[in-house]
């Protein structure tokens, strides 16, 4: 609980000290070691930026929806083999396949566990 409530106040502390820095260096036209040594990765960065502006203005209703069924077709896709190697897991143990069968309706009914009614019918 400590180590969180540290961490937090070092990044506030980290945080307002940047700004503090920006202020600076825009008050005073010069630049601060901080934006000296990011300098050199300025290019990087705007390549990132219009790689990511680019794909971001291919997409319009008609490619957002495909790229929604694509990603719901492989998560579902992916949930559905879960489903099916548990169920495969769970039938071939003979416990498994027992209750399955019974929870199918295709259990042994024994004159005991029947209904008065249902005996009565069976008898027939």
């Amino acid at each position: 609980m400590y180590s969180l409530i540290t961490i937090f106040y070092i990044s506030l502390i980290g945080s307002i000290t940047m700004l503090l820095l920006k202020r600076h260096e825009v008050k005073t036209g010069r630049p601060t070691l901080v934006s000296r040594l990011g300098r050199g990765t300025d290019h990087i960065f705007q390549t990132v930026f219009s790689a990511i502006r680019r794909f971001v203005s291919y997409i319009n209703k008609h490619t957002f929806i495909a790229i929604a069924h694509w990603i719901a077709f492989h998560m579902l896709k992916k949930t559905r083999n879960v489903y099916v190697e548990i169920k495969h897991r769970f039938i071939s143990t003979p416990h498994g396949r027992k209750l399955i069968d019974a929870v199918r309706g295709r259990g042994e009914v024994k004159d005991h566990g029947a209904s008065f009614y249902l005996r009565r019918i069976g008898e027939r």
